[in-house]
């Protein structure tokens, strides 16, 4: 640290103990700064590193100044700066009107005027981060900066292959491998369910549903691209979505909020019609409904490798057809459905799973009478 002699006895009547001090000249400082404005760098310049064209240094106090700052200071003119860069001695508004002894005796000062200074440790209150809320701020990004790992050091352990990574060593005879003494599985963690930062919430260990708004993606099929040099970008909307959690608040799926009111009145009505008695295990609760149902979709989904049959677990009855064939064909129950997808305009939908009578489904024989 480079103080100015005379600022030594302040620093030491607040109990700060120096542990070294020397005296430098100004000579010795590389990036001085201006003593008109107090800034290192150039103002003309983009470089981050000296000599500034800009900066002119005194050649009796060593002191810097930007070009600009003299000119705002009417210390010189425009006029004056070509002779000044084609002279290499230039001496400061401070000291140009010195004589020949004033001069020697300013260098002679300018020599002793800096002391360069390092301090003893001191503990501090902690009481007196609160002070001062820059304090505080600068103490947390202090803190985080010497507990943050050091991504630019290699890790420890690359040299060894994939099963030492994973806790075993290798043996001489018959290239076989033996875990190691110090058990490594014990020491790492792998994050075999990432985190989604626009849906996952922090654990609660039990299931719910929040209504919130995210990002999606629009999707587009590969042929309405013009070509593979020339790909489209997706479209990302944002858009009001009911996200179901599990117990380790990870988003198993979202529903719209309209689908989830259907839902949730379906449960409240199929509760005190009894139809929850026949459900094993008991209902816990609407939510942890929610995301098994969630589980046995995608569960039905991956069963099918053909495009039409996955596609129509996604695709609901248009409302039109629906009531074209309430009048005209007389229907009254749904077969073949799912919570998920059944047009409530019904009184009654079929389901293939059991457990869907939790929302109200009637039979699970789609080729029943």
């Amino acid at each position: 640290m480079n103080i100015k002699r005379w600022a030594l006895p302040l620093f030491k009547s607040v109990g700060l103990v120096p542990k070294s001090n020397k005296t430098i000249a100004r000579s010795q400082i590389k990036c001085a700064s201006c003593e008109i404005c107090s800034y290192h760098l150039g103002l003309e310049s983009p470089d981050l590193s000296p000599p500034f064209k800009d900066m002119y240094i005194c050649d009796v106090c060593n002191r810097t100044y930007h070009w600009q700052c003299l000119l705002k200071t009417s210390c010189c003119n425009a006029t004056e700066r070509e002779a000044k860069d084609a002279n290499d001695s230039w001496a400061c508004p401070a000291c140009i009107n010195l004589n020949q002894y004033e001069k020697e005796s300013r260098i002679y000062f300018q020599k002793r005027e800096i002391v360069e200074v390092s301090w003893n440790s001191t503990w501090e209150p902690k009481e007196l981060q609160n002070t001062c809320e820059t304090f505080k701020q600068s103490l947390k990004n202090y803190e985080k900066q010497i507990t943050a790992p050091n991504i630019c050091q290699p890790a420890p352990n690359e040299h060894l292959n994939d099963l030492q990574k994973q806790g075993s060593s290798a043996v001489q005879e018959g290239n076989r491998y033996q875990p190691y003494t110090v058990d490594l599985r014990n020491k790492v963690s792998f994050d075999i369910r990432p985190t989604n930062p626009q849906a996952d919430i922090t654990a609660t260990g039990h299931c719910e549903y929040w209504i919130t708004t995210i990002d999606l993606v629009n999707y587009q099929e590969n042929n309405t691209q013009s070509s593979p040099d020339d790909p489209m970008l997706p479209e990302v909307y944002s858009d009001t979505v009911a996200c179901i959690y599990n117990v380790d608040g990870k988003c198993k799926g979202v529903l719209t909020p309209e689908r989830l009111n259907i839902l949730r009145k379906a449960f409240d009505r199929a509760k005190p019609s009894g139809l929850h008695d026949h459900v094993q295990p008991p209902p816990i609760s609407f939510a942890s409904e929610l995301v098994g149902l969630i589980a046995r979709k995608d569960t039905s989904a991956f069963k099918y490798t053909n495009k039409k049959i996955t596609d129509s677990f996604a695709r609901l009855p248009l409302s039109h057809i629906t009531a074209t064939f309430q009048t005209w064909a007389l229907v009254t129950k749904e077969k073949m459905a799912s919570p998920l997808d059944y047009d409530p305009k019904f009184s009654h939908y079929w389901s293939e799973h059991p457990r869907d009578k939790a929302f109200g489904a009637h039979n699970t024989n789609a080729f029943s009478s």
